[in-house]
C-alpha cells in the first residue's frame, strides 16, 4: 500500500481532492489494458471519450500520464507510479457496491448486444419472454462493439462474427443478406426477376461501423449473380441500417438487408425481393459472464432464446 493510502486509510476527511470518476476510470482501464481502443470497448465508449478523459485528467495533474507513439502507448513514470492504487481503490469500490448490487440484481437481466439483433429479433420477441417471466426486468445495452465481461455488469453478450469452435459461445444462427426493394415502388410484392429492369434507380451499401468484418456489397452480389452491369447503377454508401430503410421506403433503389430484418414482422409485407444470389453472413453467438452463470433469471433468459430459435 502506497504513502498516500497509508495516509488516508480509515481517516475522515472534510473533502477530498478526486479528479473526475470518468477520467479516472478511463485512465485506469486504458493504463491496465494500454490501449485506448480495447479501454473504449470495456467501459463502452468511444476511443475519442477515452482519449478526451485522459488529457483531462493530465491538465488537471500537470503531468504527462502517457507516451504516446502513433496508436501505441505506454505509461510514463508518472503513471506508473499511480496505477496500482487506482486500480486498488476502483476494486474497493466495486467491492464496496458487491452486496447492494446483489441484491437488486436477482431479477434483472442485462444483455449487450448489437443495435440490429435488439431492434430487429430480441425486441419484436421479448414480449413472449415477459409472458413466461413477468418477473423479470431485462436491461439492454446494445453496441457494436464487445463488452468485456469479465470487468462489466452485463451478464449475457449475444455477439455477431466469425465462428469459432473453440470457445464457450451457444452458436444461435448465420445470417443472410437478401437483396430487396420497395414494394410500394414496384407496386407488387412478387419477387423482382432482372434487376436491370430498375437500372434508373440506386444500389444502396451500408458501411459496418466495425472494420474487422466484411460487409455485403452489391459488387459481390454482381460477381456472384454473373451479371455485368454493376458499373452502370448509380450507387450511394450509408452508415446505419435504419438509413438504408429509410431510403428504401422512400423509393431511392435496392438494398442488401439481413434476412433478420427482412423476414421481420414490421417489413416482412414491405419489400420485395430481388432474384438472385443471398449472402452468407457472420454468426450470432451468445456468451454468458461466468461470475453471473448461475443466476436462475440468466439461466432461464438462455433457455427462452434457445426455444426461440429452434
Amino acid at each position: 500500500m502506497s504513502k498516500a493510502l497509508i495516509r488516508y486509510a480509515g481517516q475522515p476527511m472534510s473533502k477530498r481532492r478526486l479528479p473526475t470518476m470518468n477520467a479516472i476510470r478511463a485512465f485506469e482501464s486504458a493504463a491496465r489494458l494500454l490501449s485506448i481502443s480495447e479501454a473504449a470497448r470495456e467501459l463502452s465508449v468511444t476511443p475519442t471519450a477515452i482519449s478526451h478523459q485522459i488529457r483531462h485528467l493530465e491538465s488537471q495533474l500537470g503531468v504527462k500520464l502517457f507516451d504516446r507513439s502513433g496508436r501505441t502507448i505506454q505509461l510514463t513514470n508518472h503513471g506508473s507510479r499511480i496505477l496500482p492504487d487506482v486500480t486498488l481503490g476502483m476494486n474497493y469500490f466495486a467491492a464496496a457496491f458487491d452486496d447492494t448490487y446483489d441484491s437488486q440484481s436477482d431479477n434483472t437481466i442485462n444483455i449487450s448486444t448489437t443495435r440490429e439483433f435488439a431492434r430487429y429479433w430480441l425486441q419484436p420477441r421479448l414480449g413472449s419472454f415477459y409472458e413466461r417471466f413477468g418477473q423479470y426486468n431485462v436491461n439492454i445495452f446494445s453496441s457494436e462493439h464487445c463488452v468485456d465481461l469479465d470487468s462489466n455488469e452485463i451478464d449475457i453478450a449475444i455477439r455477431y462474427g466469425e465462428k469459432n469452435e473453440n470457445d464457450d459461445s451457444v452458436y444461435l444462427f448465420q445470417e443472410h443478406y437478401i437483396p430487396v426493394i420497395s414494394s410500394a415502388l414496384l407496386q407488387t410484392k412478387e419477387p423482382l426477376q432482372d434487376i436491370n429492369t430498375i437500372a434508373g434507380k440506386r444500389l444502396i451499401d451500408v458501411r459496418w461501423e466495425r472494420s474487422d468484418l466484411n460487409a455485403p456489397s452489391w459488387k459481390r452480389w454482381f460477381e456472384l449473380a454473373k451479371i455485368s452491369s454493376y458499373k452502370t447503377f448509380q450507387r450511394m454508401s450509408l452508415d446505419a441500417y435504419n438509413l438504408a430503410l429509410d431510403s428504401l421506403t422512400r423509393g431511392y433503389g435496392a438494398a442488401l438487408l439481413s434476412r433478420t430484418i427482412v423476414e421481420s414482422e414490421e417489413y416482412s409485407d414491405i419489400f420485395a425481393r430481388i432474384e438472385g444470389p443471398i449472402l452468407p453472413g457472420y454468426h450470432y453467438r451468445l456468451i454468458q459472464n461466468k461470475s453471473k452463470s448461475r443466476k436462475i433469471s440468466t439461466k432461464h433468459f438462455v433457455e427462452w432464446v434457445d426455444t426461440e430459435i429452434h
